[in-house]
């Protein structure tokens, strides 16, 4: 799916926010603040601490040093749940993500996130992984009961052979989609048949007695995520393209307006005026050259399926000796095509 030029314009004034999730600040072997810990089910709450793990790189499985909330479960009932939850900000519409893994454990063995927790802390959505079985599931809870959701099964869950379990969860309305271990799901679910939770608390989420860890907890507005998306994407052509030295996006909001930076490779220009020669090449849909000191400077109009343009992208590239005007444009235009093709809407750039 790509989401990459959702809403740019709309990110333009987003400043880099702490993630309310970080455990950066948090004091290794206590239990982390900005957090409640409750139960359902018999028994007591379990317990959450910060330790240190050794946690394998998704890339390259190199074991690495992270900091992880540990959580273990109350008791070793299986109707017994441990929930830590983030106590502030509320979340509307987001995008949550976490690994995390399941040490051990008498009872069921089961852990994953829940989200939308409603004030009562009884009603609430789960995304949550059974290993031992090859079971993944979405729950929508009401008053601590299950009463909705659908189940993967083995055929359908695949557990990571070093139990590190992956989840990447977006919300916006009423459509919920998730990436769990790779596999790409989506649940838009009808207001008038499932309970409508909009907005609410996030947290964390074990069975019984099991001892799981959770490490790199992230959550990000919509707009944050999708600007990530896109500085990740600028990162990737510029790693791809050993020529560019500098690259940045442009646009109007609107007809009226100047056009904008709202992405580039280098964070400070993001939201100041563009270039005027960004313009000339709105108006124009002509790219424009110059070259100086060894340095070629290409500006490229970005087009929608219509041939429209709604975006300029402006780089500088290093120049060869003796390489022609023609070749660096050729250069520059390749780079637009790339970025064209992550266009799948043009109507949203600006939403």
């Amino acid at each position: 799916m790509k989401l990459i030029f959702f809403a740019l314009l709309s990110c333009l004034n987003i400043q880099a926010t702490d993630n309310p999730l970080t455990l950066a600040k948090q004091k290794l072997g206590e239990t982390p603040t900005g957090f409640q810990i409750i139960h359902t089910g018999p028994g007591k709450p379990g317990t959450a601490k910060i330790i240190k793990a050794d946690v394998p790189n998704q890339s390259t499985g190199a074991p690495e040093s992270q900091r992880a909330i540990e959580i273990t479960g109350g008791d070793a009932n299986t109707r017994h749940y441990t929930l830590l939850l983030l106590e502030n900000p509320k979340q509307k519409d987001f995008v949550y993500s976490t690994r995390f893994k399941i040490i051990k454990g008498t009872g069921v063995r089961a852990a994953g996130i829940i989200f939308r927790m409603q004030p009562n802390k009884r009603d609430y959505y789960l995304l949550a992984v059974k290993p031992d079985t090859k079971e993944a599931f979405w729950t929508v809870f009401k008053n601590n009961l299950p009463i909705k959701g659908f189940r993967y099964d083995d055929d359908q869950f695949t557990s990571p052979k070093d139990g590190w379990q992956s989840i990447k969860l977006s919300c916006e309305k009423n459509k919920l989609e998730w990436t769990l271990n790779h596999r790409r799901d989506f649940v838009e679910y009808d207001p008038s048949k499932v309970p409508d939770y909009r907005e609410g608390i996030v947290g964390f989420w074990v069975r019984s007695n099991s001892q799981v860890q959770f490490t790199v907890p992230q959550i990000h507005s919509l707009k944050e995520e999708r600007q990530i998306q896109l500085i990740s994407l600028l990162r990737k052509i510029s790693r791809e393209n050993n020529r560019v030295l500098t690259l940045q996006l442009a646009a109007r909001s609107n007809a009226k307006e100047a056009p904008v930076v709202f992405a580039s490779l280098k964070a400070e220009e993001i939201g100041k005026p563009a270039h005027e020669v960004i313009t000339k090449v709105l108006e124009s849909r002509e790219s424009f050259y110059g070259q100086k000191n060894g340095i070629a400077t290409v500006t490229v109009p970005i087009n929608d399926r219509n041939g429209k343009t709604i975006a300029v992208a402006r780089m500088r590239l290093n120049r060869s000796k003796g390489a022609a005007r023609r070749n660096d444009l050729a250069y520059g235009n390749n780079i637009s095509k790339v970025l064209q093709a992550e266009i799948t809407d043009p109507r949203l750039l600006f939403k």
